[in-house]
Order: structure tokens, then C-alpha cells, then sequence
């Protein structure tokens, strides 16, 4: 099967990470809303160490072939449909998007050995923006509202939703799932839970306000047949490790902003 992969912006055009700010459910687990977050960066890729006079004939190679490529046909641009408004959507948001998971299973392919970010989460129930990073030190949603954060955890993944234009996105979660993925990482069936010929399928079931999650080991020789998903090889590994995120995203606001917060929730 074909795929094209999309590449997105650079670390220049990236915006900051922030925590999610749709409604918990009891286990911690949250979904992104469209709050605007300050600008930050992505982690680049751990593969760009070339010499100079490599740098130098790799830049001399891709004027060459830029040059070819202005005497083409003008490439076919656009599209119609649902599909191809979500897509133009992703590619010029500018913001990292989480991956989110729904009751409908979903391969993944987990690009950390562990979280690459760890934090604590106040969720105020406001009008806005209801999600707060925990200064942990002399927090006043911690000291002066006497709110009690909760744990999240994120990982880098692609998300295959649409097998032919996979993803990477953040997926941010709450202990339960940690807790899953701890023990796959822990498995010497299923560790490192990155490793190149793993991915998981995942979903969700919610029931009497209790929500399970459900995460299965799917080896890469089982995509093609159970899945209709082309595994990834390694220039596509390389690509979406390049495109992966750093705690560098997390926004953090001021004391005094959450000061300010905490007032609202006194005063109300």
C-alpha cells in the first residue's frame, strides 16, 4: 500500500504544548480542546550529526535536484472533501495535537521507551481554560485553593487512524494507562515498548461512568494482513522521530497568573 508522508513544520514554526482541556473522566485521562499555547519546540532529530563536507554535498545534491524539479509540471495541489479539509487542517495549525483515544481501536506505534514528559495537572472547572500545570513548589492552586493535581504522562506516538497519512501526535493520559504501558516496558515480550517491530492497538469503553482502557501488543508482522497497515521501515522510523516532541512543549503559566486563578476560586 502506498503512503505518503507528510512532513510538518520545524522546530521555528512549532507551538507549545499545553495540557489538555477537555473534561477528565475519573481516571485522569484528558483530550485536547483549541486553546492557543505559547510557542516552543520539538525535539529534532537524534540522526543529524553529518560532516561538514557531507552537509556540504548533501546541499549541493538538493540544489541539483531542486533545479530539476522547477523544469517539472506544476505538481497537483488541493483537494475536496471532509478528508482533505481535516488534513490541510493538521499541516497549518502550527500546534502539536494529541492522539485521542475513542471506542473505535486505533494502531499506534509508540515512539519512547518511556515518557518523554511527566507532569502534574490542576483542572478548575471554569469558563476557558481549565487546565494548569502544577508548579509543584509553592503552587497557589496547590497552597492558597487547596487543589489537588493529578498525574499525566505523554508519550510520542503515530497514530494510524488514516493508515495512509499517518501521524505523530502527543497521547497524554493518567495513571491507568501509565500503569500499562509500565508493565509492557517491564515484559521482555513487549520491551522496549518502542522497539522497531511493535505497535499497539488501542480503545476505550466507558460504562456507568467508569472508562477502561484497552491496549494490545500488535507485532509488524501482523499489520499488513489484521490491520491493512503498511508497516513503517526505517527512513519512515527516522522521519517521525525527527518530528517527535520534548518537555520543552509543556506551557507553564507564571504565580502570579495562578495566583490570580486561585482568587477566582476562592471568590466564587
Amino acid at each position: 500500500m502506498a503512503r505518503t508522508l507528510t512532513r510538518r513544520r520545524t522546530a521555528a514554526s512549532t507551538e507549545a504544548y499545553t495540557p489538555a482541556d477537555d473534561e477528565q473522566d475519573e481516571h485522569g485521562y484528558a483530550e485536547e480542546e483549541t486553546e492557543r499555547p505559547a510557542r516552543g519546540s520539538r525535539r529534532g532529530s537524534r540522526r543529524e550529526s553529518l560532516h561538514t563536507e557531507e552537509a556540504d554535498t548533501s546541499r549541493r545534491s538538493r540544489r541539483e535536484q531542486d533545479e530539476d524539479e522547477d523544469d517539472e509540471p506544476a505538481p497537483k495541489v488541493g483537494g475536496k472533501g471532509w478528508g482533505s479539509y481535516e488534513k490541510t487542517k493538521s499541516a497549518t495549525s502550527g500546534f502539536p495535537e494529541n492522539f485521542k483515544v475513542t471506542n473505535e481501536s486505533v494502531v499506534v506505534k509508540i515512539l519512547d521507551a518511556e515518557p518523554f514528559l511527566v507532569f502534574l495537572q490542576h483542572w478548575i472547572e471554569r469558563k476557558g481554560k481549565r487546565s494548569w500545570t502544577c508548579l509543584e513548589n509553592k503552587c497557589p492552586l496547590c497552597d492558597d485553593a487547596g487543589d489537588k493535581p493529578s498525574q499525566q504522562v505523554c508519550f510520542n506516538v503515530v497514530d494510524f487512524t488514516d493508515p495512509n497519512d499517518p501521524q505523530v501526535k502527543i497521547w497524554q493520559f493518567g495513571p491507568m494507562v501509565a500503569d500499562i504501558l509500565k508493565n509492557y516496558s517491564k515484559d521482555k515480550k513487549t520491551a522496549p515498548i518502542n522497539r522497531d517491530d511493535l505497535y499497539f492497538s488501542v480503545r476505550k469503553e466507558s460504562k456507568n461512568n467508569k472508562t477502561n482502557y484497552y491496549i494490545t501488543p500488535v507485532k509488524e508482522r501482523d499489520l499488513d494482513d489484521d490491520w491493512d497497515i503498511e508497516p513503517l521501515d526505517d527512513d519512515d522510523l527516522e522521519e517521525f522521530e525527527g518530528k517527535a516532541y520534548d518537555e520543552d512543549v509543556l506551557q507553564v503559566n507564571s504565580r502570579s497568573e495562578l495566583k490570580q486563578i486561585a482568587r477566582e476560586i476562592l471568590n466564587d
